[in-house]
């Protein structure tokens, strides 16, 4: 019977039937064949998947990261980066990855990232005389950062879905964004150096001082995010609604480029993306159902330790696994098909949930650069009007960074798990 749904799964995601479509009706269909389910199971099922307060985090930030986008608030941050970093051999290389940075406080997403500055960035060094091919390759790369730098909307669906502590998650990730955006620095430095790219003239403090005051507003986002985490006084979910709140204050009233007509039509355009991923999330739930009858998660769980009696070599096969699966798949589709399965694993190898959470959001988040259903390597490529060919020869120095970056968390969780246990005790 788990032959059959798999099978049946991906002919229909041969076929062109969308991720959501494919896992609900294959799932529907083996559910009613085995006499396991009936209609009102399956219907409150799919209900149920969605009804969690946790989960509703994740179109708050989506709403968050869409009204920011549109604050112009982009411009003050890069503004801001090229006056910390252009100087340094790689120039505005440097300023788009810093500016991601920032941009990660705010977003949480690798798409708002591009789709609310990738354009600005690209342009910008395309003038300052970087090839497109590679402006374009740094925009995408450092647009990875944003699910992992806290608040980041795959941690938060990870969390919900293992019951994983949501808040440890973002924490965890802030030390593996950081070391994503190093990496990232050294290979433009390097690359940089052996292409001659020019190097921006070192800003003035009163310049700096200047895009700082301007980037402010964007700056303290995160910190009152974080801090009402950290202290208690806010849960993730309401930490994106005050997200909400803030960037409204931002559009409406501080900057006062923002109508109520314009803000109707963001939550307009947020809503149809808010949508697709709760679908996904209601189609998985009813898989999972399947999965559970099946005791696939055991099944897999045995398989996996069956490899080896060394937990390195099976989270290696874990990372390998996820690393292919991400070429294939819809990241939120393998986070809610997955996240059941692999949580239990961490269980069964006594690995701390939350280092191995983090691994597996790094992990995923790389699939959106990877061909061929990578979003984020699409929209650069429609950005920058460039081919997937000259964007893959780009993009391959920074994907050897991220892996390298990917086997250190993986290997040293205390990468992960220092800076939760010291803010929120062990």
């Amino acid at each position: 019977m788990t032959v059959a749904l798999w099978l049946l799964f991906l002919v229909l995601m041969v076929i062109g039937v969308p991720v959501a479509f494919s896992m609900g009706l294959s799932s529907i269909l083996m559910l009613l064949a085995s006499d396991a389910g009936n209609a009102v199971v399956i219907a409150q099922k799919a209900i149920n998947g969605l009804d969690s307060f946790t989960i509703l985090a994740i179109p708050f930030f989506m709403l968050s990261a869409a009204i920011m986008s549109e604050t112009g608030v982009g411009e003050k941050i890069f503004d801001f980066a090229s006056a910390l970093v252009r100087h340094i051999p790689g120039g505005l290389g440097h300023v788009n990855i810093i500016s991601s940075v920032i941009q990660a406080g705010m977003s949480g997403s690798a798409v708002s990232d591009i789709t609310g500055m990738g354009r600005l960035e690209i342009t910008a060094m395309e003038k300052d005389g970087f090839d497109t091919d590679f402006s374009a390759a740094v925009t995408a790369a450092s647009s990875t950062i944003g699910p992992i730098i806290p608040p980041s909307i795959p941690m938060v669906l990870y969390g919900s879905i293992s019951g994983v502590s949501i808040g440890r998650l973002l924490i965890g990730g802030l030390f593996p964004g950081i070391m994503m955006a190093i990496g990232m620095m050294i290979v433009v430095y390097i690359v940089a150096k052996k292409r001659h790219y020019p190097i921006g003239k070192r800003a003035h403090i009163k310049e700096l001082a200047i895009t700082f005051v301007k980037s402010v507003p964007a700056l303290i986002m995160p910190l009152i995010l974080m801090g009402g985490m950290l202290n208690g006084f806010m849960t993730p979910t309401e930490s994106a609604g005050v997200a909400v709140l803030y960037s409204i204050f931002l559009g409406m009233v501080f900057y006062r480029n923002m109508s109520f007509k314009k803000l109707f039509k963001i939550a307009e355009n947020c809503s149809s993306l808010c949508s697709t991923t709760m679908f996904i999330i209601s189609a998985a739930a009813i898989l999972g159902l399947v999965l559970t009858q099946q005791q696939v998660p055991q099944k897999l769980t045995e398989f996996f330790i069956g490899l080896s009696s060394n937990p390195a070599i099976i989270l290696f096969a874990v990372n390998l696994l996820l690393l292919v699966l991400g070429c294939v798949m819809e990241t939120t589709a393998i986070f809610v098909i997955l996240t059941p399965i692999l949580s239990l694993l961490a269980i069964k190898l006594g690995v701390d949930p939350v280092a191995f959470g983090v691994m597996v959001v790094f992990n995923v988040t790389i699939a959106l650069i990877t061909p061929p259903v990578g979003m984020v390597m699409f929209l650069t490529c429609k950005i920058a009007n460039i081919t997937t060919k000259a964007f893959l020869k780009a993009i391959a120095p920074f994907l050897i960074m991220l892996i390298i970056c990917l086997m250190l968390i993986t290997y040293i969780p205390e990468i992960s798990t220092w800076l939760p246990n010291l803010v929120m005790g062990r």
